[in-house]
C-alpha cells in the first residue's frame, strides 16, 4: 500500500498532519486492516494511535495490542465506538491548526527581540538531550528519538532563565519537511512566557531549513500560545485515552 493512500484514509483528520508524516517516514508503525487492498489504517506513534478509513473491529484490536501501554487514540466517531468498546478509558478534547498556515518569520522574529534579563536560548544538543531524558517535564522532547536520531532530524531549544533550563519546545515528532512541536515549562515557572519564546525560536528555526512546524493542543494554555505564535485554529475534537 502506498504512502498516498495511507494519507488518504487520514485526510481531514484533525491533528494527523505531523505524526502521519513522521510515521510514514520510519518514525512510527503503520498497521492496515490486512486485506489484499485495505480500506483502513492504523498509525502508532509516541503516545498516539490514529485510525483512518473505513471502522475496522480487527485493526483495532491489533493497533490496541501492539505494545503494552495507554494510547491517545483519535479517529472517526465510529473508530472511537469500536475502541471505548474494547478498553476503559477517559475523553479529553484537543484543539487543531492549520498546517498550511503557518506563522510569519516576521512575527516570531518580533517575539524573539527583546529577551528577559538573564534568559538564554539554547539548542538542544547531546548534553541537553541528558538532561531532557532525566528531566519529567522535558522528558517528551527527546522521547522519540535516540542520540544519532535527534541529531539527524530533531530540532529543539531549551530556556536558560538564571543558569538553570525552565522550558523548551522541540520536535515530539520529525519527517524530511516538518517537525510535531512539544513544549512544556517546568511546573514552578510558568506563566512567564518561556513557553512561547522557545517555540517561536524552534518554529522560526524550522522554518529556516525549509520545514514546517505542526501545532496541536492538549489544553487552551497549549492553544493560546500557538495563537499567539501565529497560527490558525481549525477545530477543537474529542480525543479517547486508554487506561
Amino acid at each position: 500500500m502506498s504512502s498516498a493512500d495511507i494519507r488518504g484514509m487520514f485526510a481531514g483528520l484533525p491533528g494527523a498532519h505531523g505524526i502521519i508524516e513522521a510515521a510514514l517516514n520510519g518514525q512510527g508503525r503503520v498497521m492496515t486492516d490486512g486485506a489484499a487492498r485495505p480500506s483502513s489504517a492504523a498509525v502508532l506513534a509516541g503516545d498516539f494511535l490514529f485510525l483512518g478509513g473505513e471502522p475496522s473491529e480487527e485493526l483495532v484490536r491489533r493497533a490496541l495490542n501492539a505494545e503494552n501501554r495507554a494510547w491517545i487514540v483519535q479517529g472517526s466517531s465510529a473508530f472511537l465506538a469500536l475502541v471505548q468498546a474494547q478498553r476503559q478509558g477517559t475523553w479529553s478534547e484537543r484543539i487543531a491548526f492549520d498546517p498550511c498556515r503557518q506563522p510569519e518569520d516576521a512575527h516570531l522574529t518580533a517575539l524573539l527581540a527583546n529577551l528577559p534579563q538573564g534568559v538564554t536560548l539554547v539548542p538542544i544538543g547531546a548534553a541537553e538531550m541528558a538532561f531532557c531524558r532525566k528531566t519529567p517535564w522535558a522528558a517528551d522532547f527527546v522521547s522519540q528519538f535516540t542520540e544519532d536520531e535527534y541529531a539527524r532530524s530533531g530540532l529543539g531549544v531549551l530556556v536558560c532563565a538564571d543558569g538553570a533550563f525552565v522550558s523548551g519546545a522541540s520536535s515530539y515528532a520529525a519527517y524530511p519537511g516538518g517537525i510535531e512541536v512539544e513544549v512544556d515549562t517546568a511546573p514552578a515557572h510558568r506563566g512567564h512566557g518561556y513557553a512561547t519564546l522557545a517555540a517561536a525560536k524552534l518554529i522560526l528555526t524550522a522554518h529556516q531549513q525549509g520545514k514546517i512546524a505542526t501545532w496541536d493542543a492538549a489544553n487552551e494554555t497549549s492553544a493560546h500560545i500557538a495563537q499567539k505564535l501565529g497560527y490558525r485554529v481549525t477545530c477543537a475534537y474529542q480525543v479517547f485515552t486508554t487506561a
